[in-house]
Formats: structure tokens, sequence, C-alpha cells
């Protein structure tokens, strides 16, 4: 249990106040009377005649949660107070449900609308929506339909069924369910079902394996399997010179049905079926500007393929993925090449004729799939651009001028098959050897409407994270670190610990292989560690690549973005020269480098480049192919996988139902061997780490609302005031205790005293709300202040000793004024100690937190443009004091100024009390980067622009 803040949710049969969606869900059935009128409320809509409608949603307390936004006074103020500034800085987009209905398109002029930001705080940011135009009536509405869901509930209601039929209770299903997507083998299943426990306690309706397996079956199922089998010929002969032929069996489905499935589903619930254009500000003659990119129908491709297509027609884009992987993972070498759908209609057959499909949202549309994007990584994309590899496959840049950030003319779908046509009758046209082309039929050749070449999306993983960064940054600067010796590790050793920031304890140097997980830790401290050890042009190219990185994974673009996108890389090719004058390197010849400058038009072209990251297509294989195979008997697996998986898109696809029709159900889900199933997972309140064995459970708060948790069962529940002065390294604890007390009119029933004593907590956790830029999910946050331990000898181990741990946090001091920078009000601080106030020392509604300050943030450094920051002293005594914990806006990091050769006694558990400086990192997260770098840029441009504007006017008065 923890005290939190959260909005509720009601109870529909009691009107009993929960903390969340689980916790009615279960008072629901730990009541008996509530259980009751809940079947009754099944049998009542079963026996209805019109009852197709399904149940409706436990209803929540909206206006508690209402009440809990306006008067939070917590971590979410500072985006809050960035987001309502006149300079517009970083504001949501508009949503679904603000934005004019589809299938009823308002006409541009009334499209002018305002919305609220992320903390439903009035916002002076508007949007301008312009829908595509009225007369091309794109995602005309053909007529109604039933749902999937509403046509599977109306034939349970027929048969007189419950909503989790063919299983007898909605217990039986949470079982069967657990056995689909536990990882259990087909053998202890069987075993399972066997136990006298199970038949005896539980007795479910089957009794074996195999009679559970024809329950799963009896699912609604998703498109079905199907073999195709092809004679290959290779190029090896036989004693005869006869070309050896192999019959390949590919295992498919039908992409139309796979298309209709997608659309079908009512869990997407956010769709769009026409393209428009939205824009953050109006110039002064009423026309948008500073444009906004982020799903696909925002993006400039939908709007010019629109244009395209008959009247009254919707376009569905299709996104493709393909990658080859090792089914086997020590031994054996069984690869699958598998192959993944989906549209970009989602919220993240003949030219001429479109298809008629039901959508989620209940009406029916002429739908036109067509080839939008193709996600595959660099050898793959070659090969699906008829291209060799060490070219473009968008692209007809010049070899030599791949290192340069200079325009190429594209790559033409009409050109190249021409090329390749004439090439395979043996005509040699040069262009064929010229755009370094294969001979491949390509699939692509009789797609209406597809530019291939353009549908080559960014691939931030291997081309950034793993490609970039990894391959060729760290190797350089390590060169440019060479002449300090272990220079580069010691630096990472020494570095400070935060929760979301991976430690590398033993460095990088030796290590020779890594993840993309590992690289994008790195980026993270990378720029700081370089400060003294390097030339200041290899912190400025360094920059804009890590830069570079972090605007990339923008969830939302726009103009202004995508130009400090483009800075940022122009960064680096200014000063990139500076490897040549190290001698590490002669040139710059590096495709992936090349690459790089396709990214802003692809925004642009196709939304966001998060939604094309190949870490999907990673994180796919494990969920879809690897563990598929593993299921399998390993002899004739392929077969084996489909069944597999047709099983477990049933199961999820059910769950997903029972979530829209049973009142208060969530399905959780499964785990296999630390591999996450392809059944997403419920989101999270922020979580206390699991070291905090003594602070008890955590209570489930709405991502949406801000929140702060602490424990309920405090870390340490009765610490004297002496204890904390000493233990927690707080010295002026009473002191400042008794001014805070002073400041908020409390006058203590007991006087303070050295032996007062309190409850300490060992964390904190906040909830960084969601920023529309660069995170559309609520983000947890620890903050941990726990004291030192000496040497411990246990019966088991001996555990060492350890320093105490006091996290560094943003404190807002004072609202942020009007037009002032986006730091304005904020200010550093370490975490000593997290306590509440006793009843019988005074009374305050929030814990406290005794913290020694850092000096207050002024410029950014040049070359690296981080903050640096010093502890702040009075009077030769560490500047400190006692605030609420609602006054913390979120942790931060900071990197120690190691100077030209770093301190060798420095360790990363002391470091923050040892280094007599430090940068504040802005990498730390995506919430970090927005503020400190994406927003100061912004701010700052637009006051260099302001200021230019006054001299031009003062120089033209003064020539006048």
């Amino acid at each position: 249990m923890a005290t939190t803040i959260t909005s509720g949710f009601s109870c529909e049969y009691c009107a009993a106040k929960l903390s969340s969606e689980q916790g009615l869900r279960s008072h629901i059935h730990q009541s008996q009377a509530c259980t009751a009128r809940h079947n009754a409320r099944y049998a009542d809509s079963d026996s209805e005649s019109s009852g197709d409608d399904a149940p409706a949603a436990p209803l929540r307390d909206s206006d508690v949660g209402d009440n809990l936004r306006e008067s939070w006074n917590g971590d979410a103020r500072v985006d809050s107070d960035l987001e309502r500034d006149v300079n517009n800085f970083g504001a949501d987009p508009p949503s679904d449900d603000e934005l004019p209905p589809i299938r009823d398109p308002e006409p541009p002029s009334a499209s002018k609308r305002r919305r609220a930001t992320m903390e439903e705080v009035e916002d002076e940011d508007e949007r301008w929506v312009q829908d595509f135009p009225q007369e091309f009536e794109a995602g005309a509405v053909l007529e109604e339909c039933k749902t999937e869901f509403e046509k599977l509930r109306q034939k349970q209601k027929a048969a007189g069924e419950k909503p989790w039929s063919p299983f007898k209770s909605e217990e039986e299903w949470e079982m069967a369910r657990w056995l689909m997507t536990s990882g259990l083998s087909q053998s202890k299943t069987d075993d399972f079902l066997k136990l006298n426990s199970v038949r005896n306690d539980v007795k479910p309706s089957f009794h074996n394996n195999r009679a559970f397996l024809k329950h799963i079956d009896a699912l609604p199922e998703g498109p079905g399997w199907r073999c195709f089998p092809f004679d290959l010929e290779g190029n090896e002969r036989d004693a005869d010179g006869v070309p050896k032929v192999e019959t390949v069996y590919m295992w498919y489905r039908n992409p139309v049905e796979c298309i209709q499935e997608l659309l079908s589903n009512p869990a997407f619930k956010k769709m769009g079926f026409a393209p428009r254009r939205v824009f953050k500000d109006v110039d002064d003659d009423g026309e948008g500007k500073n444009r906004e990119y982020n799903e696909r129908w925002t993006a400039e491709w939908w709007w010019e393929i629109q244009n395209l297509l008959p009247k009254g027609s919707t376009l569905c884009p299709i996104i493709i993925s393909s990658d080859k992987t090792q089914l086997t993972r020590f031994s054996g070498d069984q690869q699958a090449w598998p192959v993944y759908l989906t549209i970009g209609n989602i919220d993240k057959e003949t030219r001429q004729k479109g298809v008629r499909m039901d959508c989620a949202d209940g009406f029916v549309r002429m739908m036109f799939p067509i080839l939008s994007a193709y996600i595959a990584d660099y050898p793959e994309q070659c090969l699906i651009a008829c291209c060799r590899e060490n070219s473009c496959p968008r692209c007809l840049v010049d070899p030599k001028h791949r290192g340069d950030p200079t325009h190429s003319p594209w790559r033409s779908t009409t050109d190249t098959l021409r090329f390749l046509d004439e090439q395979s009758k043996g005509q040699h046209p040069p262009e064929f050897k010229t755009q370094n082309l294969r001979p491949v039929v390509p699939f692509w050749a009789n797609l209406p409407h597809c530019d291939i070449f353009s549908c080559m999306t960014p691939d931030i993983l291997h081309e950034l994270h793993n490609g970039l960064f990894g391959d060729h940054l760290v190797s350089w600067t390590s060169e440019a670190m060479a002449g300090l010796g272990p220079e580069i590790d010691v630096r990472f050793r020494a570095m400070t610990h935060h929760p979301s920031l991976r430690h590398f304890k033993k460095g990088i140097s030796l290590t020779t292989q890594w993840t993309g997980t590992e690289h994008k830790n790195m980026e993270k401290v990378f720029l700081g560690i370089l400060p003294g050890a390097t030339e200041p042009g290899v912190q400025r190219a360094v920059k804009g690549v890590v830069d570079f990185i972090h605007y990339a994974h923008f969830e939302t673009h726009c103009d202004e973005s995508l130009a400090k996108m483009d800075a940022a890389w122009a960064a680096f090719h200014s000063n990139k020269v500076i490897f040549k004058e190290l001698e590490i390197r002669d040139e710059f010849d590096i495709i992936k480098l090349h690459k790089a400058k396709h990214y802003c038009d692809s925004i642009r072209s196709r939304g966001t480049a998060d939604g094309f990251n190949s870490e999907n297509t990673e994180r796919l294989h494990i969920d879809l192919a690897k563990v598929a195979y593993k299921a399998s008997n390993r002899r004739d697996y392929t077969p084996q996988m489909t069944v597999w998986l047709r099983r477990q898109e049933a199961v999820y696809k059910f769950g997903t139902y029972l979530q829209w029709a049973a009142p208060g159900y969530i399905a959780k889900p499964a785990t296999v061997d630390d591999e996450t199933t392809s059944i997403p997972p419920a989101p999270e309140p922020p979580l206390v780490p699991d070291d905090s064995d003594d602070e008890g459970e955590l209570e489930d708060s709405p991502p949406s609302v801000p929140v702060y948790v602490v424990a309920k069962k405090p870390g340490f529940p009765n610490v004297t005031a002496t204890s904390i002065s000493t233990d927690f390294r707080a010295p002026d604890f009473l002191l400042h205790l008794s001014a805070f007390l002073d400041s908020k009119s409390i006058i203590p029933p007991i006087e303070l005293s050295p032996s007062s004593k309190f409850p300490v907590y060992k964390h904190l956790s906040l909830t960084l709300p969601a920023v529309s830029a660069v995170t559309s999910k609520t983000v947890g946050d620890t903050i941990t202040a726990v004291k030192g331990e000496g040497m411990k000898i246990t019966p088991t181990a001996v555990k060492p000793a350890t320093h105490g741990r006091f996290d560094t946090i943003l404190v807002r001091t004072h609202p942020r004024g009007d037009g002032a920078s986006p730091v304005d009000g904020l200010r550093v601080a370490r975490v000593k100690a997290i306590f509440r106030l006793p009843e019988f020392h005074g009374t305050y509604p929030d814990p406290l937190a005794y913290i020694e300050w850092f000096r207050p943030l002024t410029q950014p450094v040049p070359d690296i443009g981080m903050y640096q920051l010093a502890p702040s002293t009075r009077n030769h005594r560490p500047n400190s004091t006692i605030i609420p914990i609602t006054d913390i806006v979120r942790s931060c990091h900071l990197i120690p100024v190691f100077g030209h050769v770093s301190n060798a006694t420095w360790t990363s558990d002391r470091v923050l009390d040892q280094s007599p400086s430090f940068y504040l990192n802005p990498y730390l997260r995506h919430h970090d980067f927005y503020l400190f770098r994406y927003l100061i840029d912004l701010y700052n441009s637009r006051k260099e622009e302001e200021e230019r504007r006054v001299r031009m006017r003062r120089m033209g008065r003064a020539g006048r």
C-alpha cells in the first residue's frame, strides 16, 4: 500500500470509491452484493432483444480527477509553464476528439480551434487544422456496419452465452489464457491439468491438453495461413551440368485479409481516414505556419496520394517490415525471414477500384491499400531497391560525396524499371552500372502509386545508435583521447548514478560488441566526458551527432524542430574536419553518414521516424519468431509456428474483446523466460526500486494524472533528528525545519528537539507527464535518499559497506515569468532526507525534503551547451533548506567536470561529494533533452530573431 494522489473509480453497484481499475475489479469480485448485481446485469442484457450494445465501462469519478488536476502543485507545472508561454514552447498536438469528425470535414476556414495542454491548463497556444478539400470526400462513409466485437457479442447473446464463452467462467478463461501465454510445453500443460488440486478444486471444463486446445481453437481467429510451394533454381549444378532445383515452401497470409483485420479491430480506437495539415501558428495573411508532423495523416505523402485517388476514397497506407533472423540461439542454422504488415491509419486488389472494408468506428469505406513505407536494415533496403550495398537506396549520391551534406537527385521508379528491363534483354544500358543496380525482379513493379525509394524510412537503431554513433563516433573520439591513456574508461567508471542510466563500471574500451540499448546509454553521458580531454572541435562535432539522434526520436515534429535537427546535422559537418586534422580520418565516405541527410525529408513525407524504427522489428522477432520456434519440436517447425501464432493471436484478441464487453475486466500480460509476449502491457505507475523490501506495495494510479508516490510504511519509521543530521548528512535539520514551520504558520504541539523522531522514506516516485514532442506516455521517475551502511556479516554472505546515496533534483523555486527562459524558476538541488512531519510536531499534508542547493543556472558552456554548476554555500556551510516534495519537478543527472585528467580517487558512489563542479546532463531522458536543449535553443533563436528585427526597425527609422 502507498500514499498517492489520484483520481478515483466508482463502483456502479454500491458507489464505493476505488483508486484503480484493478481495485474496482477486485472489489466487484469480493463483494457478494456487487457480484450478484454484476451477474444479474449480464442476465438482463442477454434477455433484451435490442441489447446489441456492450455493457458500459466503469464509471470514473471525473469531477474528483478534474479538481485534482486544477489544484495540482507538483512536477507537471514545469511543462505547463513552458507550454503556456506566448512563445508557444512545445504544446501538444490536437487530439482526435478535438479535431473535426473525419467523416464530415469542415472547410479550412472553420478549422481554427483551441485546446488545453496535457495538464488540463488553459493554453495560449492554438492549432490551425487544414482539412483535405471537401469536394474530394476523402474518408467518405458508405454505410454503417457492426464492428467485429459487436458481431461476436450479438452471436453470443443469440446462443444464450456469456462474454467469456466458450469458457464456462471468467476464472476458467484466465487460467486458459495463462496456460497459453506462459510458455509451458504441451506435456507440461497436460501434467498441470491432471493435478488433483486442479481437477477437484478448480474443475475446469477441459481435463487434458487436447481438450484445452479445442477450447482455444474455438476462439475467434484472424486471417488464415496458407502455404505456397515453388521451385528455386540455384547456382549449383549436378554432374550433367543441370542446375539444381529445390522446392521451397512459403507460408503467408492474404494481405487484404490482414488489412481488413486491422481496420475492423475496435481495439484500435484512434484511426485517421483523411489527410490533414496541422499548424502551430498562423501568419498575418491567415495562413498556417510552423507545420506539425506526427502520425501518417499529418504528413505530406498522404495528401499527395489522396489527390490521385477517386472521389470518396479512403487511403490505407501499408507499412511492411522484413528482416532475416536466427531462430536458434547457440547452435543450429535455422533461419526465418518474417515479413510484418501494418497500416498507417492506426494511431502509431486493383489499380482503379478500391476494396469495401468495415472500419473500427462502425462504418464501411472504400479503401485503397497503397504501400507507404518499408522498414528494413541497410542490406535489405538495397535488395528491395535493386541496388548494390555500396550505394544509397533512396538517391543517386556520388560515392565520393557521401560524406558531404549535399543534395542528390532521387532514384526514379520509372527509370529503374526501364533499366532493369533493358538489362534483362541484354541491352546493357550504361545507367545500370552508373546507378549501381543489380538484376532483380522487384515485387513492387506493378504496385499502384508506389515510389519504393521514398518508402525507405529512417532506421534509428542500425543507422544512428549502432551505426553512426557506435561504429564510428565512439572510435574516433576514443582516438582523440588516446594520448591520455585509459582516460575514457576512468571517466565512465566514475560517472554518477541514476536509475534510468546504465553504469559502465568497467569502462567501454575493452568491450568489442555492444547492443543498441548500451549505445543509447553511452549517448546519454558521452558528450559530458569530453571537455578538457578533447579539442573543442571534437566536442562540437559530437554534440551535433548526439543532438541529431535525440531529435530523430521526437514523436511530434514541427518546422522549427526540424530546423534544429538540420542545424545539429550541419554542426557536425562544420566540425568534422577536426578528425582529419588529428589524423583520425582521411575521408567520410560512409553510407550511414549520408543516409542521415534524408531524415528530415522522410519525416515531412511519411511522419516522425519513431514509427519506423527497426527496434520494433527486432522485438517482433522475439515475440513472433523465436518464441514460436521454441514452442515447436524443431522438426518441420514452420507449420507448427503458424499454429502457435494463430492460437496466441486468438487469445490476445479474445482478451481485448473481453476488455470491451465485460466491465472492469483487465487482461494482464504474461512473460516467457523474461521475454514479453505479444500481449501489450497495461500502463503502470512509477515504482519504488526493488531494494525497498520494507516499504510495502504501491497502489495503481491513472497515468494521466500527475502523482507522487511514497510508501505507506517508511523505510526508517523512527529516526531521531540527531540521526538525520549525522547519518543523512543534514546538519541543519532542526534549524531549517523550524524555519519551514514558521513560514507555514504551523505551531508544533510538542517543541522540536534532537530526540524528536520522524518517519523517513528511502524513495520518492514521480510521474513525469507526457510531452507530445518526445513521448506519448507518462514516465516514471524515482528519487532516492538513503544513508550509508557499514559492513555487515550475515549467515549467508558479507555485505560490504555502502556510501549513502542522495540523488539530485530539479526544484521549482518560483513561477516562470512571461517571456522568460524555459529554465526560469528552476534550480538544481540534492536531496538528503525525505520525511513526514509527525502529528505531534504539526500537521502538513505532504512529505518534506531536506535539500542542499547548487548555484543557480546561468549560461550554457560553449561547445557542449551544458549548464555548469557547483554546490552553493552560505557562511562556509552547504546552503540547505526544507521544502515540500510538491516543489520537486523531477530528478536530474550531473556529470562531473573531469578537467584535463580525471582524479583517480573519484568513484561513482562518492563523486557527487568529491567533484567541485558539474555539468547538468540534457541527455538523461527525452524530457530533459526537450527542456535543456530544444526549448533553450528555440528560446535563444527567437530572442535573437526579435533583436534582429528591432535593429532593422531602428536602422529603418535612422535612414528616414
